[in-house]
């Protein structure tokens, strides 16, 4: 069995939205802000989850340094060409548009417990956005591995 795990979540991907705030008064107290999570990420994360433990069942989380790729498969616009969509297709043009690679990246919080025990074990990440006709999240971690960098090659990059 490979190291290798891959989530796939199909439907447009979604960022992480922001922690919605709201003030509470109750009667003979003072007002309160209360802090709740966006209701459309918390439904999003708990989707996220659910594949993640489909695709882990039988297998414990993985543990040390982990590398995460997120593909994000984002819907090719109705109102597009057909110039445009072959070249979304053909990856010539790619997504500029929300959600914010960050924020793709954080809706991973929802693997924590799941795929690995805390997200602090990734050491290495990357997110990637494109086109399809067939929009998804697609999330692979896998163990980390150093790379070895020769003295020339650090030296180029200075």
């Amino acid at each position: 069995m490979s190291d290798r795990i891959t989530i796939v979540l199909e439907g447009p991907p979604r960022g992480k939205g922001r922690h919605r705030t709201r003030v509470v008064a109750m009667p003979g107290r003072a007002p309160f802000a209360q802090e709740y999570p966006d209701p459309k990420t918390k439904q999003y994360e708990a989707a996220l989850s659910g594949v993640a433990k489909a695709e882990m069942i039988g297998r414990e989380p993985l543990s040390g340094p982990l590398r995460v790729v997120v593909f994000a498969f984002m819907p090719i616009p109705a109102s597009w060409s057909k110039s445009q969509k072959r070249e979304a297709r053909n990856r010539i043009i790619r997504p500029v548009t929300k959600p914010d690679w960050d924020n793709l990246g954080k809706v991973c919080d929802a693997l924590n417990g799941i795929v690995w025990g805390d997200d602090a074990a990734v050491v290495s990440g990357q997110v990637e956005k494109y086109y399809s006709d067939e929009p998804e999240l697609v999330v692979t971690v896998e163990p980390w591995v150093p790379v070895i960098v020769s003295a020339a090659a650090e030296q180029v990059a200075a």
